[in-house]
């Protein structure tokens, strides 16, 4: 099990490795993520630390995503794939980009235990701060697809630092 929690997160964020290579900009960075996670009818409210990388293209950016967020006795591990198009505000250095992509989840407090694949959508506001660095706001839901009644729903918001490789 302890493979699989080391393995899981660093598959999401290279899972994209081929690409960084020939990519005009590939990033890597991490932050603070604030989740509220729905599993049946059980909301718990978690937090931790996040990690994404991702390959930024002239039609848009791919990028991946990996989490562990623990909060109200409960553990809460998050890996997401997502394709993003990065909108310029005007002629400053912020920026828009919405997203969509998806999702795996997996949910433990003792009582519950699931994990969950399913869609994901959500928008990110950033700023460059220089040629390398850039700071980003997002906001992200994304819900399960399982048969089963303890779907793990999550809504979350999260702020990071990104450092751009190219």
């Amino acid at each position: 099990m302890n493979k699989i929690k080391i393995l899981l997160p660093l598959m999401a964020i290279f899972l994209t490795a081929p690409a960084l290579a020939d990519a005009p900009s590939s990033y890597f960075g991490g932050g603070y993520k604030l989740a509220n996670v729905k599993v049946g009818d059980h909301h718990v409210n978690v937090d931790g630390v996040m990690f994404e990388g991702g390959s930024q293209y002239q039609w848009g950016t791919i990028k991946g995503g990996a989490t562990t967020l623990k909060g109200e006795g409960s553990e809460y591990d998050n890996y997401s794939f997502s394709i993003e198009k990065t909108v310029p505000i005007m002629q400053s250095d912020f920026f828009i980009a919405p997203d969509i992509g998806i999702n795996y989840s997996r949910y433990n407090d003792g009582k519950i235990k699931e994990s969950d694949i399913g869609p994901m959508a959500g928008a990110s506001l950033g700023y460059n701060i220089n040629k390398n660095f850039q700071i980003v706001t997002s906001y992200h839901y994304s819900f399960g697809m399982n048969s089963t009644d303890h779907r793990i729903n999550e809504s979350s918001a999260s702020l990071s630092i990104n450092y751009r490789f190219n």
